[in-house]
């Protein structure tokens, strides 16, 4: 179980988490949102919105969280294409997901749908799904930051996967706020968008800084004004 760092953070993080289905033989659990006030100065939220829950509540963390707390505290981490500003007035984190459901594994999320619709129902699904998106753009859009992080989950429906991400990126089209993806390092690249051209998630790779974006009318996301030219990477 990993713990939170900390002197990162200010007070108990905020998290609502509730039982979905209990089986003999698993529990299923959400979380729709994640609250974190950093230890540093500043006034300003950001939202990262993340593919779904892996461990962290209130009591406990886990390893990508703690990686993106370290991130906005640690003060030299620039937008790429905006070199000669930092981001450092972040004080209040907000965790968002895509699916609310709990599984450190993504290849399992699918066999999680299909227990919640043989135990309760799709209706209670679809409910679930709705309310968590809900929030999502409520908090969006009190955010001053955003940043796409959802990554490529394996062996989930595509349909559902970029229907909940074109939901969030119907949000933010033509949106004033400012909008990022991380900029990331794994053994075999650095990169700010996979080969499909999702924003990278922040699990299993070194967060380098962020890459502000905007996204246009066919819900592409779509680097500012600064030709990265750097190697996409198949995630």
């Amino acid at each position: 179980m990993a713990k939170y760092t900390a002197r990162y953070i200010k007070g108990k993080p905020v998290c609502k988490r509730d039982e979905v289905v209990q089986t003999n033989d698993k529990k299923i659990e959400k979380r729709e949102i994640l609250e974190i006030v950093l230890n540093k100065p500043g006034n300003k939220t950001a939202s990262v919105i993340m593919m779904n829950p892996s461990e962290a509540d209130s009591d406990k963390s886990d390893g990508t969280v703690n990686k993106v707390i370290e991130f906005f505290v640690k003060p030299s981490h620039n937008p790429l294409n905006e070199r000669d500003r930092e981001i450092t007035d972040i004080k209040h984190l907000n965790i968002l997901n895509l699916l609310p459901i709990y599984n450190p594994k993504s290849k399992g999320l699918n066999n999680d749908l299909d227990i919640i619709i043989s135990e309760k129902s799709d209706k209670k699904l679809q409910s679930l799904l709705e309310s968590n998106m809900q929030l999502a753009i409520k908090t969006i859009k009190a955010s001053d930051y955003v940043v796409l992080a959802w990554g490529m989950p394996d062996e989930f429906p595509l349909p559902l996967y970029y229907k909940l991400a074109g939901k969030v990126l119907e949000e933010v089209i033509d949106s004033t706020k400012e909008i990022f993806v991380f900029r990331v390092k794994n053994s075999k690249a650095e990169y700010h968008l996979t080969k499909r051209l999702n924003p990278p998630h922040p699990s299993y790779c070194n967060l380098l800084g962020l890459v502000r974006v905007d996204v246009d009318a066919c819900l592409r996301i779509v680097p500012r004004a600064f030709d990265l030219s750097i190697e996409d990477e198949v995630e």
